[in-house]
């Protein structure tokens, strides 16, 4: 179906510090333009650096594991079954304490430039 995509079958990114972030629903596999959405799984005693978008609405979800957002205004602790909203250009990170991997699911809205086909395509 042209609409569904199995993370199973998406090739993570893997970045530094250790995580895998995956690209599921963007414009180049099911043609969406209004948002992007995807995976990342954050490795334990690892994080997501400190990173704003600036045009940006992200939403996340935590699928399983336990972490830390930190922002300016403070730190908060996530569990899984948290929602986390980030108004575009709030600096953000998050750190995994747990013992187990940080999975969360991420959504940007617009998409982030790198999640659009080229201008060209």
């Amino acid at each position: 179906m042209k609409y569904v995509v199995d993370a199973a079958d998406v090739k993570g990114v893997k970045k530094v510090p250790n995580r895998v972030s995956k690209l599921l629903l963007s414009e180049m596999s099911v043609g969406i333009k209004g948002f992007s959405m995807g995976q990342n799984v954050t490795e334990v005693g690892s994080r997501i650096p400190e990173h704003a978008h600036d045009e940006s609405e992200e939403g996340m979800y935590i699928v399983s594991g336990q972490g830390r957002l930190i922002t300016e205004e403070g730190e908060q602790d996530l569990v899984a079954g948290t929602a986390i909203y980030m108004p575009p250009g709030v600096k953000h990170s998050i750190v995994n304490t747990g013992n187990e991997d940080l999975k969360l699911v991420w959504v940007y809205s617009p998409p982030l430039q790198q999640h659009r086909k080229p201008n060209n395509a």
